[in-house]
């Protein structure tokens, strides 16, 4: 199962369009479009009651929020539902080729980008560490420079957790941030903190980095993937969690 976000921002425009068809499969069945966010530590799920085409659902900018998602579900996958965590609610969007949405950034009078907007149910239940580059994503050249983290964890809470830009080399924090929980959170990177040695890392929890830059109101946007998909050895998740440790000692020796 797949959940659906977009990004609620000042600087930029976004709208998602969640496909009503699957990949090899004809339309044979109907799935209405929900949204979820917590409050009071129940999960707040309302049907999306808004404009569809024959092929998309079209979620626009004035129904998108930082603190909101979508997912795809019938009435029956709710019956039993008893709001206090996530579920794998149906297999619809379980499908390969990989079921894609679509989440499309622009600028007013600019240009405009897209990204695939889907929240894997397996991200949704484990906790961990993102360590991602920054340097191949972003621009010192641009005016601005952000990246947009994405958390959906299965428990209804906005949680406080760290995130830092790490100089690997110099085995330094060159910046720390405080994002959270069940939110997409933005964050801006001066250009100063674009070098091939700085690397964003969490601890705690996962989410989705993606990584937008604006030049002359030309728009780019992009994810990075997680550090064993680059890496074809049997022990791919060993040797990633050996790195992981070692920014774990730069953190500690630095708050120390």
């Amino acid at each position: 199962m797949n959940f659906f976000f977009g990004i609620e921002d000042n600087e930029i425009n976004c709208e998602i369009q969640i496909p009503l068809f699957r990949n090899k499969f004809p339309k044979s069945e109907s799935y209405d479009l929900y949204s979820a966010f917590p409050k009071n530590d129940i999960w707040q799920i309302n049907k999306f009651e808004k404009e569809k085409n024959v092929d998309f659902y079209l979620v626009k900018k004035k129904d998108i929020s930082n603190k909101k998602f979508f997912f795809l579900a019938k009435d029956e996958n709710l019956i039993k539902y008893d709001f206090l965590k996530l579920k794998n609610f149906n297999s619809y969007t379980d499908t390969s080729p990989a079921y894609r949405a679509n989440l499309k950034i622009d600028i007013t009078d600019g240009g405009f980008s897209s990204y695939q907007s889907e929240y894997p149910f397996k991200m949704v239940a484990k906790k961990g560490s993102i360590l991602s580059p920054i340097y191949n994503l972003l621009d010192k050249k641009a005016d601005k420079n952000f990246i947009f983290i994405q958390n959906i964890f299965e428990d209804p809470i906005h949680e406080k957790f760290d995130l830092y830009l790490i100089n690997f080399k110099e085995k330094k924090i060159i910046k720390k941030f405080v994002i959270q929980t069940n939110f997409m959170n933005k964050i801006e990177i001066d250009k100063s903190f674009i070098d091939p040695e700085v690397y964003l890392y969490t601890k705690k929890y996962l989410g989705i980095p993606i990584f937008v830059n604006i030049r002359d109101k030309h728009i780019s946007f992009e994810h990075t993937h997680p550090p064993h998909e680059y890496i074809l050895n049997e022990d791919k998740f060993e040797l990633v969690n050996k790195v992981k440790r070692k920014f774990d000692e730069i953190i500690l020796q630095e708050n120390n």
